[in-house]
């Protein structure tokens, strides 16, 4: 709940498999209200809205959510970010980018509506974050990552 590092490869040593990054949804989106509040942008702007599914082999042991102010990437991130399944990551490392990462909140919650994709019962726990990725003193993507917690007892 509390590393700043990079999800994937912490999911990588804890399993020792590969993680492979599946999209489920993405699109970009005006910022609303809450939106352009929270990445700190205009009103309008356009975001990247992504969904993903951080999976080993087939199972699903991350759900996240992220959110993106497209004028703030350099456009060969943008295409990258926008075009493959390929993780936060390892998009930044290639880009040689100096980023840090900001946790906003962190809580538990029942599964509910994302029962189904980590394959537990909607009164399971799941750990939820929510943290900014900052570059240059900016919000560079905002991102809410879900866990399944039966998975890593």
């Amino acid at each position: 709940m509390t590393t700043d590092g990079s999800i994937t490869r912490i999911l990588e040593a804890i399993t020792g498999k590969e993680i492979k990054i599946e999209t489920v949804e993405q699109r970009v989106v005006k910022a609303d209200g809450h939106l352009a509040q929270l990445l700190s942008i205009p009103e309008g702007a356009d975001v990247n809205y992504r969904v993903v599914n951080l999976m080993a082999n087939e199972e699903v042991l991350a759900h996240a959510v992220s959110c993106t102010p497209l004028d703030r990437l350099r456009e060969d991130f943008r295409e990258e970010l926008m075009k493959a399944d390929i993780p936060v990551g390892n998009i930044i490392r290639k880009h040689r980018l100096e980023v840090r990462r900001e946790i906003n909140w962190g809580r538990i919650e029942k599964a509910d509506n994302l029962a189904d994709i980590f394959e537990i019962g909607e009164e399971d726990d799941v750990l939820v974050r929510n943290y900014n990725i900052i570059h240059s003193g900016k919000i560079l993507i905002n991102i809410t990552e879900y866990f399944p917690v039966k998975k890593f007892e």
